[in-house]
C-alpha cells in the first residue's frame, strides 16, 4: 500500500535501520495492537511526524494509538489525545449544526439560502439541503488565483480571510454550474455558506456554536474550531509533508485560507472522535428522524442517486455497508469509516500527509476479516 511518496519510503527504510524507533503512544490496544502497529511502522522512525489510529467495536475501543511526533521541533509525541486538523471530516459537524437548528424549528432544509445569505442573490433556487448534499451548483472559488482572496480579505478592516469576506466573491463572479438539485458536485464553498447560515440563524460565531451545542455536551475536551490565528490549541499537531526527494520533512501548516470554517477548520483528537462516534447512535444531539438524513443517499432531480447525505458519504466499503468521509488540508489527512452492520468504526488522523483512507481500510480489513481481534 503506497502511503507516502516512494522516495520517502526508500529513505525511511535506511533511517529506521540506523535509529532506535520510539514505541507508539498507545491507549487500549488489545490483541489487535501489533498488527495495526505494523501498518504504521514507517512513522516510528526517529524525528518523523505520523498518525493516530482508533478502532471501536460494539461501543468499546479495541485499539487507540499514536505513532510518530505531533511537533518535530518540540519532539512532542502524537497520542490519542492530540488535537489534529480534520480537514473535510469536519463537514459532519457543520451538517450536525444545521440539523440541530432544524430540529429546534429555527431552520428548514428547504429554506432558500438567500434568506440567510443575501450575498448569493445571483444564485436563486438554492436551498439549505442543496448545500448539505453538494447539489447547489455553486462554482468553486478555490479554483481562483490567490490574488482574488487577497483582494477581499481586508474588506472589513480585518486582514484575516473569513467566510464573510470570501462569500462576497459571488456578488460579481461566476454563474450556476447547474440547477440546484440537478447534479452532485462536491463543494467546499457550499459548506462555508452553511457555516455562515449557522452563525446568522443562531446569532453566535460558528466555533462558539459548535463548542456549546456539540463539543461540550459530548465532553469533547480538545475539539475546537480554529477560525483565527490567535486560537491557541495546546499540544496540537503541526502538519508536515515529505521533503524534496523524500528527504526529511517540511512543515506544511500555514495557508491563507486556514481560517475559513464549515468545510474544515476543526481540530479534534481520537478521544474526541470516540465520543462523537458514540453520540451518532443516540438522540443526544438531534432526533432520530433528523439524524437519519445524514446517513441517507440523495435522490437527484433526474431520479438518479448520489451517495452523499448530510456531511457523510453513504455506500459500501470493503464490501460492507458503511458511512464515511475523508479529509485533506495542508499537511493533514483524516478518515472515518463507520461499518453500520458490523458496529465497527475506524478512524485515522495524520499530520504527515499520509493516505488516511488507505490506512483506515487496511485496519478495517484486519478487523472485519477476523485477523485482528480475539
Amino acid at each position: 500500500m503506497r502511503l507516502l511518496r516512494s522516495g520517502y519510503w526508500f529513505f525511511s527504510f535506511f533511517v529506521a535501520v540506523a535509529c532506535s524507533p520510539p514505541p507508539p503512544s498507545t491507549g487500549d490496544t488489545g490483541p489487535l495492537g501489533p498488527r495495526v502497529d505494523q501498518l504504521f511502522s514507517e512513522f516510528t522512525v526517529s524525528g518523523s511526524p505520523g498518525a493516530a489510529a482508533m478502532v471501536v467495536q460494539d461501543g468499546q475501543v479495541t485499539h487507540s494509538a499514536g505513532y510518530g511526533l505531533a511537533n518535530t521541533d518540540r519532539e512532542l509525541g502524537l497520542t490519542p489525545r492530540t488535537p489534529i486538523r480534520l480537514g473535510s471530516v469536519g463537514k459532519q459537524f457543520t451538517s450536525m449544526a444545521a440539523m440541530i437548528l432544524a430540529d429546534r424549528g429555527l431552520l428548514a432544509f428547504d429554506d432558500p439560502v438567500i434568506e440567510w445569505v443575501p450575498e448569493l442573490e445571483r444564485f436563486p433556487g438554492i436551498q439549505v439541503q442543496h448545500l448539505l448534499r453538494h447539489t447547489s451548483g455553486l462554482p468553486d472559488y478555490y479554483d481562483l488565483p490567490e490574488e482574488t482572496f487577497q483582494g477581499v480579505s481586508d474588506s472589513d478592516g480585518d486582514p484575516v480571510l473569513t467566510n464573510r469576506d470570501v462569500i462576497t466573491i459571488y456578488r460579481d463572479w461566476g454563474g450556476p454550474l447547474f440547477a440546484p438539485g440537478e447534479q452532485y458536485r462536491y463543494s467546499n464553498p457550499g459548506y462555508e455558506v452553511l457555516a455562515l447560515i449557522v452563525e446568522r440563524v443562531s446569532g453566535r460565531p460558528f466555533g462558539e456554536f459548535l463548542a456549546e451545542e456539540i463539543f461540550r455536551p459530548l465532553d469533547m475536551e480538545t475539539a475546537v474550531v480554529r477560525d483565527r490565528p490567535d486560537v491557541e490549541i495546546p499540544d496540537r499537531a503541526v502538519g508536515y509533508r515529505p521533503g524534496r526527494f523524500g528527504l526529511g520533512w517540511v512543515e506544511e501548516d500555514d495557508h491563507f485560507a486556514n481560517w475559513l470554517v464549515g468545510a474544515g477548520g476543526v481540530y479534534a483528537s481520537l478521544e474526541d472522535l470516540y465520543l462523537w462516534d458514540q453520540a451518532l447512535d443516540t438522540d443526544t444531539l438531534v432526533s432520530h428522524e433528523i439524524r437519519n438524513l445524514a446517513f441517507s443517499p440523495t435522490m437527484l432531480d433526474d431520479g438518479s442517486v448520489s451517495d452523499y447525505g448530510f456531511g457523510w458519504r453513504v455506500g459500501d466499503r470493503l464490501g460492507r455497508k458503511a458511512v464515511h468521509h475523508g479529509g485533506s488540508w495542508v499537511g493533514f489527512r483524516a478518515a472515518i469509516i463507520r461499518f453500520v452492520d458490523d458496529a465497527t468504526t475506524v478512524v485515522v488522523l495524520s499530520n504527515a500527509s499520509a493516505s488516511a483512507g488507505d490506512l483506515a481500510e487496511g485496519i478495517a480489513a484486519l478487523v472485519l476479516n477476523g485477523n485482528g481481534g480475539s
